[in-house]
């Protein structure tokens, strides 16, 4: 019997854009590859990732632009294999998730396996301040996407509130939590905290992708300006509370930062049409 989900989606090669990922892929992994083989550190090997996860995240909250994903994964690529510190994979797919579900880019609800399978990973994410940070994003996403469907809103609820309580648990056995007195980085957290402004402030062009679904409708306007903040707001508080670790966030405030100029070419594109 074939995995059904609303939310997962296969990797369709016939694309020309998934084909560049995989080259970001193959080409960040074999990169890291040969530097590890010559004595680098092991932490190296997580480039491709990354690559991947940046690329996912930019292509759910900038869908019609294929050049910010590109750039996105080559920047975290490039990130990891120069040594900089690294956020939690996992939380950075806990902000991929989060944005599909409120841009619903697979054009369908979340099914109950769905839901299921999301609020473990949720939950399961907390042991870093990141992941606490993701799993409740993941929450406010769920919570986000019934609201504005009112079939899926008590299911949606309920899922919401296990993984807000869940992940905050795990949080506070893995002790992710940060200790006071928390050691802001200004520039970091400046530069993030402005940014998630101007993505809450400013409408984005209305989108002219399609969603997954068979019926070709187009992605939803509204719910990529929620995604889009969502993400940014939840980028900026996790700098915020990382203390010493807020650089390990740049390469997230660098896929923000390309969401703005994707948006503002856009936007610029269309008046000068």
């Amino acid at each position: 019997m074939p995995f059904r989900s609303h939310v997962a989606r296969s990797l369709d090669l016939r694309l020309p854009s998934n084909l560049i990922l995989v080259a970001l892929i193959l080409g960040a992994g074999s990169v890291a590859l040969v530097l590890w083989l010559n004595g680098a550190s092991g932490t190296l090997l997580w480039a491709p990732v990354h690559a991947f996860l940046a690329w996912g995240l930019i292509r759910e909250i900038d869908p019609d632009h294929q050049w910010s994903a590109v750039v996105g994964a080559l920047g975290a690529a490039g990130w990891v294999l120069a040594g900089g510190q690294l956020a939690s994979p996992a939380a950075i797919g806990g902000l991929l998730l989060a944005g599909r579900i409120v841009v619903r880019s697979t054009g369908r609800c979340p099914l109950p396996t769905d839901l299921i399978v999301v609020g473990v990973f949720g939950v399961a994410i907390g042991y870093t301040i990141e992941g606490w940070m993701a799993g409740f994003g993941l929450a406010i996403a769920i919570h986000v996407d019934g609201s504005l469907d009112r079939d899926m809103a008590t299911p949606n609820t309920l899922t919401a509130a296990v993984i807000a309580i869940g992940v905050t648990v795990v949080a506070a056995v893995f002790d992710a939590f940060p200790q006071p007195p928390l050691e802001l980085e200004p520039v970091p957290t400046i530069v993030i905290g402005l940014a998630a402004l101007i993505v809450i402030l400013r409408d984005p062009g209305e989108p002219v992708s399609v969603v997954d679904a068979r019926h070709g409708a187009l992605i939803d306007g509204a719910r990529l300006h929620r995604a889009r903040s969502l993400t940014a707001i939840l980028i900026f508080i996790t700098t915020l509370l990382a203390g010493e670790r807020a650089t390990a966030f740049l390469p997230l405030t660098l896929i923000v930062a390309l969401v703005i100029v994707s948006n503002e070419l856009e936007l610029l594109g269309r008046r000068g049409r």
